[in-house]
């Protein structure tokens, strides 16, 4: 019933055959080429693969640092540009109200200075009223004395008769009046 171990043994290596599709020797052949490989390379070629990986770290190292650093100068720069929009709104904001400012306060000066020449004008209307109020009383004065000594005259020239003295009376207050 027991089997012997060497056909134990054949039996593994056809099973390892037809699985792995090689012999027992190729595999240890492969086993032995692969340690021989590893070997030379580490004699001759490991010190040159880990002097090149460890200046290909370098190299992302620094070139992490730099984007690093030049994602943070950009973050600084962005908040230097917020700053400066916001102190150019303020200072446009000023800047406005301040003409706002000036503006209203040159349109109460020209309002007062308007209103000013107007009472000027006004004043001058009616000074230039009251002197010809005064000179048109004076000019009636002056035709008023004139029809006096007109009508004394002629009240002189003719015969003293009180009908023919108001007919004369009505008919120069008719005069004064057309004039």
């Amino acid at each position: 019933m027991f089997l012997g171990i060497p056909e134990m043994i054949e039996g593994v290596k056809r099973v390892i055959e037809n699985a792995l599709g090689s012999t027992l020797l190729d595999i240890a052949i492969q086993i032995g080429a692969t340690l021989f490989l590893v070997i030379i390379v580490k004699v001759f070629f490991w010190s040159k693969i880990t002097a090149f990986l460890q200046k290909r770290r370098e190299l992302m190292d620094e070139e992490f640092s730099s984007a690093k650093q030049a994602n943070e100068e950009a973050k600084a720069l962005q908040e230097k540009s917020e700053k400066e929009y916001k102190d150019i709104k303020a200072k446009s904001k000023d800047y406005i109200e301040k003409a706002k400012l000036r503006g209203e306060e040159e349109r109460e000066v020209i309002v007062s200075k308007a209103k000013e020449e107007a009472k000027g004008i006004i004043t001058q209307a009616e000074q230039e009223i009251t002197l010809e109020k005064q000179k048109a009383k004076t000019d009636i004065q002056k035709e008023a004395v004139n029809l006096a000594t007109i009508m004394a005259s002629k009240i002189i020239e003719k015969e003293i008769d009180d009908g023919k003295y108001q007919d004369l009376v009505v008919e120069n207050l008719e005069r004064s009046e057309k004039v």
